[in-house]
């Protein structure tokens, strides 16, 4: 970009002059500095805005509470860090088992943009009968969903649609569907600009789901120790105990190296047990067959060819590798930042963390041990020197730098340089002289 930029700017100078080369051009005074600023603007960008690390982060600590605990927390600050863009692990290793539901979300999007356009056109029969097939696309995908809110969005517009289209019943029932599914999220939920009075009865549902008794439930899983959400908000690690209010309740379950899994029950009162059985994820076996080198890599070894098996695996340019062991008063927590696509370990950190109280404190320890873990740009070997992580000099920001500085300033000393004067014939009439012109 900043050379091809350069070289257009050379040739219109070089046109110019063969046009007239005694004649001024101000408007190259005028566009220069502004070509030269758009060139060190396109090689240097990079350096002021860096590009966030694609990464995901493998947990193989051993099967325990406290330390599924430390592991859900490590994802926590990964997804809170500006310099990630977090791509959670379970998406990888059920890679291909999960396409109706991903379909499904697909059809789901694509029937609410539908929706919104029959609405803006006020036929709102036809937008209700998008939406609540969206709604039952949504539902169907639940456990794959980056964001649960959208369920509670959909509902919250299908009502609206009910409601404008004559249907007071059903509007009012998907009004509270919604404040049920996520009664955080429906906050912020505004349908005014459809209706005030869509607004005013989505306000009363909330209050009246608000009223409903508050109802606690077991959930159990085998095997235990699987992350569990409850209408969008985390509940802990199973067995465990949702709590909420009576009615409909979206249960989502996930636990590495399990297929993804979310249930829809009607808790009617406190002490119901929900149990649900979880069937290994289709790659859990290749991932398995890579916990010994991986664990190896954690501990400080150089395993280039266990990297580039893992690469294929989880997609992703980096990995963070979690391994905790001890017991909560003194667990060792050991983190290592890998790039898969060099086959390196970037960092490596142990801390010792006590893990009894989990408070804040204890967060902001694993806070800090992500951030050290991440900070560092410097190749940590098992022995020997570091070595700074290598790369393409093409990939460098400062190589695109000089070669777009350069080719503006050989654009710019093209024009700035003096013109040649084209001296007049030394013969004149009569001495035998011969002119050629083009």
């Amino acid at each position: 970009m900043p050379l091809a930029l350069a070289r257009h700017t050379a040739r219109k100078c070089l046109r110019m002059q063969m046009i007239d080369q005694s004649r001024p051009q101000p408007w190259l005074r005028r566009t220069a500095p502004l070509a030269l600023a758009a060139c060190l603007w396109c090689s240097g960008g990079s350096a002021w805005a860096e590009e966030a690390m694609l990464l995901t982060m493998v947990d193989l600590s051993a099967e325990e509470a406290a330390t599924r605990e430390i592991a859900f927390d490590v994802v926590r600050a990964l997804k809170s860090n500006k310099q990630v863009r977090y791509n959670d692990l379970d998406a990888a290793l059920n890679y291909g088992a999960e396409d109706i539901q991903k379909e499904s979300a697909k059809t789901a999007e694509q029937s609410v943009a539908a929706a919104l356009k029959k609405m803006d056109a006020k036929n709102f029969e036809d937008a209700a009968e998008d939406l609540d097939n969206a709604v039952g696309n949504y539902l169907i995908a639940y456990a794959v969903l980056p964001d649960t809110t959208v369920v509670p969005k959909t509902l919250a517009l299908l009502a609206t649609a009910q409601l404008l289209a004559g249907d007071t019943k059903g509007s009012d029932k998907n009004f509270e569907r919604a404040a049920q599914a996520d009664q955080k999220a429906v906050v912020t939920i505004d349908v005014s600009k459809y209706s005030p009075k869509a607004q005013a009865a989505l306000v009363k549902a909330r209050g009246n789901v608000s009223a409903r008794e508050p109802v606690e439930f077991e959930i159990r899983t085998d095997p235990p120790n699987a992350r569990v959400y409850v209408n969008g908000r985390y509940m802990g690690l199973t067995p465990t105990f949702g709590q909420s209010t009576k009615g409909e309740q979206m249960i989502s379950i996930t636990k590495q190296g399990f297929a993804r899994k979310a249930r829809k029950v009607v808790v009617d009162k406190s002490g119901q047990v929900v149990d649900e059985r979880l069937e290994p994820a289709r790659r859990a076996a290749a991932l398995e067959s890579l916990r010994k080198g991986l664990e190896a890599v954690v501990g400080g070894a150089s395993k280039p060819e266990v990297l580039g098996e893992a690469e294929g695996l989880m997609a992703t340019s980096h990995v963070v590798l979690l391994q905790a062991t001890g017991t909560r008063e003194k667990m060792k927590v050991s983190l290592a930042l890998a790039n898969l696509n060099s086959r390196q370990v970037i960092n490596q950190i142990t801390r010792e963390i006590n893990w009894e109280k989990r408070d804040k404190a204890t967060r902001e320890q694993i806070d800090k041990l992500v951030d050290e873990v991440l900070k560092p740009r410097m190749i940590v070997g098992p022995e020997g020197p570091s070595v700074v992580e290598a790369k393409p000099i093409y990939a460098k920001w400062w190589f695109w730098g000089i070669i777009g500085a350069v080719a503006a300033g050989s654009a710019a000393a093209w024009y700035y340089a003096p013109s040649p004067t084209l001296a007049p014939p030394s013969f004149t009439k009569g001495t035998g002289g011969v002119l050629v012109q083009f």
